[in-house]
Order: C-alpha cells, then sequence, then structure tokens
C-alpha cells in the first residue's frame, strides 16, 4: 500500500484550488478521495504525478470546476427555497395577525393593537423586502428590477403610514401622502414608459395604468392632510411653551 507523503498532500491540495474549487468542504472532500485513491491503487513503480493526473479526471468530465458550479447552484436553490418558505410563511402569518386585530378592533377587544402592530410590522419589514429580493434573484432585467423595487418600496411606506393612521400615531398622513405622492408621480410613468415600450406588454401597461391612477387617485382623496389631534396638541404645547419662556 503506497504511503502518500505531505508534500504530495500540499500538491494535491494547491492543484485542486488552481482547478477552481474554492469551497473548503468541497475542496477537502475531493482531496481525501484523491488521496484514497492514490494509496489504495498506485504502486510504487508509478509517478506520482502521472497517476494523480489520471486519478484527477475521475472526477469530472471536462474540468474540475465543474463540481465547484454545481455546489453553488445547490447552495443558491437552497438558499432560495429557505427564503420562499419565508415568504410565505411571513405572508400567512401578516395576514392572519392584521384579519384578526381588525376583528378585535371592531369587537374593541384587547390586543387588537398589537396583532395590527405586528402584522403591519410582518408585511412591510419582511414580506415586502423578501420579495424584493427574490424578485432580484428572478428576474435579470434591470428595468423589471427597478419597477419592482419602486413599487415595494411605495407599498411598504404606505404600509407603515396605514399602521400610523389606525393607531393614531402622528405624521400618519404625511407618510401616506408622501408615499402616494412616489407612487403617482415616479412609479406609474416609470412603470408606464418601460411596459409601453415593449409590444407584449403594450396593452397591459394601459390598462394597468389606468387602474393604477384611479386607485391611487381614490386613495389620495381619503387622505387628510390636515393635522392630527395629537398633531395639534404638540403644536399647541411647543407654542404655549414658547410664549410662556417669552
Amino acid at each position: 500500500m503506497y504511503k502518500i507523503t505531505d508534500e504530495q498532500v500540499d500538491f494535491i491540495l494547491e492543484d485542486i484550488s488552481k482547478r477552481g474549487i474554492v469551497t473548503e468542504d468541497v475542496r477537502n472532500n475531493i482531496l481525501d478521495h484523491v488521496c484514497c485513491i492514490i494509496e489504495n491503487e498506485m504502486n510504487l513503480e508509478h509517478n506520482f504525478i502521472e497517476f494523480y493526473e489520471g486519478a484527477i479526471t475521475q472526477f469530472y468530465q471536462n474540468s474540475l470546476d465543474e463540481i465547484e458550479i454545481e455546489t453553488q447552484k445547490l447552495l443558491t436553490f437552497k438558499n432560495f427555497y429557505a427564503m420562499k418558505r419565508t415568504l410565505k410563511i411571513s405572508g400567512v402569518v401578516s395576514i392572519v395577525l392584521i384579519i384578526l386585530g381588525v376583528i378585535f378592533k371592531s369587537m374593541h377587544w384587547p390586543g387588537a393593537g398589537f396583532a395590527v402592530v405586528l402584522g403591519l410590522a410582518f408585511f412591510s419589514l419582511v414580506f415586502i423586502p423578501l420579495n424584493i429580493v427574490l424578485k432580484f434573484k428572478d428576474d435579470k432585467v434591470k428595468s423589471n428590477q427597478l419597477i419592482m423595487t419602486l413599487g415595494m418600496l411605495t407599498a411598504s411606506a404606505a404600509t407603515i403610514g396605514v399602521l400610523f393612521k389606525i393607531m393614531h400615531w402622528p405624521y400618519a398622513n404625511i407618510i401616506m401622502f408622501s408615499s402616494l405622492l412616489v407612487f403617482m408621480l415616479l412609479f406609474i410613468p416609470i412603470y408606464f414608459i418601460l411596459k409601453f415600450k415593449d409590444p407584449e406588454t403594450k396593452f397591459n401597461a394601459i390598462i394597468n395604468t389606468t387602474f393604477m391612477i384611479g386607485a391611487a387617485g381614490m386613495l389620495f382623496a381619503l387622505v387628510d392632510l390636515r393635522p392630527s389631534h395629537k398633531e395639534k396638541a404638540i403644536v399647541h404645547k411647543e407654542c404655549h411653551a414658547n410664549h410662556c419662556e417669552k
């Protein structure tokens, strides 16, 4: 039985790295397999370099980096699957919490505010960002990535504005108005221009843009730009404090 030396192990490891294997676990596994082949099948009469060149070819068809490429694909698919599973879970959790919060709030039961806050937080901070990341992985077209990212960020801001509105927190109207303004003045024109240029999506661009303008107009009409009672109280308190100081 041939006994491989430390120098030969270093040579194999260096050669495997030069051939494109950068993942440590994959590199070590190939090293172990090659060393086992050499020690079990190589005789003292064989030349080490020649025998190694013959042994390493058993691991690939064209080049050794095929193993590295396949490994990266598997890791990417694993992460992609985990992200999609998290996306589904966060979406279901958001819907359940929001529905429960709305029911509890209409019935004046305790815990309504907590359920709504948690549901909208999951939706705007987990579900929407994951959608953006997955869109970048699924669609490599830069224009589609731009549209989706802008739309998702606008939706996230609008969701936060709704949350502030439901909880009667200050600056809710400002957040909602700003998100609607971005949606109407940036997202809709960019979406229309990019989609209208493509003959395959031209008709859908006109229909979808019409729906979006109508929906945005109705939502914009519902936004009360006047300050809330809490904001008025804060401003009144600050004015009173400044008057007293004078």
